[in-house]
């Protein structure tokens, strides 16, 4: 990530010095209170959110349901509360998908800077939890692609959060995206182990981009649990 880290901060200066354009309309993108990332406030305010009532375990928009949905009232789960940010379609479908796909790296300062203020507005001390983002497979660094997920951690870091990183993606496995419900829960419980062995006495936040089904969360869920720490949550980019 220090690589990474080096970039962000070059990106930023060529900013200052040329103009930055929006990545969904190509407009130049003026003063933003989440700079450098390249979106404009235009855009920034067409992006889906989640309109409440949500469901209290999974975020997404409840219809006609109280409290949870259907979904999540006849699943026992270990993480108890998740937080999207944006439903995955339209536009903020587009923007995760720059950000995963296109890799334009920068837009990982916009989320957090979402975040940031979701916690904020929420009244959670980001002191109160430290961040652990889901491990990328071991196949996509070699090949140097982006880690989504740890250089948004990397960007909330900026913001005051601590992130640790206890855990790793085992290699192999198929891809999440690739896989019916029943495959994504068999694949996700064999896809993670700990770092080490050593216990892990914090209450911990899980990080990731796309909540579909939640087996990602619960996989790594199990294992911090297992390790001592407090699961108090997740936190995504979007839900689909």
């Amino acid at each position: 990530m220090r690589q990474r880290s080096i970039e962000y901060w070059a990106s930023a200066s060529l900013n200052a010095i040329f103009p930055l354009r929006c990545v969904l309309c190509g407009a130049i993108v003026g003063p933003v209170p989440w700079s450098p990332a390249p979106l404009c406030v235009s855009c920034e305010l067409t992006l889906e959110s989640i309109r409440e009532p949500r469901c209290e375990r999974c975020g997404r928009q409840l219809i006609s349901e109280q409290g949870r949905c259907v979904a999540c009232r006849e699943e026992e789960a270990l993480v108890s509360h998740i937080i999207p940010l944006f439903e995955f379609r339209g536009q903020a479908a587009r923007l995760i998908h720059a950000y995963k796909i296109g890799e334009r790296f920068l837009l990982a300062h916009y989320f957090a800077y979402k975040i940031a203020n979701m916690v904020s507005r929420r009244g959670d001390s980001i002191d109160a939890f430290s961040i652990v983002p889901v491990p990328p497979r071991p196949e996509k660094i070699r090949s140097g692609k982006l880690d989504q997920v740890g250089c948004l951690a990397e960007a909330l870091a900026h913001f005051g959060f601590r992130c640790i990183r206890p855990l790793v993606r085992q290699p192999g496995g198929g891809q999440q995206k690739l896989l019916d419900r029943v495959e994504r829960l068999k694949n996700a419980s064999a896809s993670y182990a700990r770092v080490s062995s050593d216990p892990i006495e914090a209450k911990v936040m899980l990080l990731d981009d796309v909540c579909t089904t939640g087996a990602t969360l619960e996989a790594c869920a199990r294992l911090l649990i297992h390790a001592g720490a407090e699961v108090v949550g997740a936190i995504v980019l979007a839900a689909d």
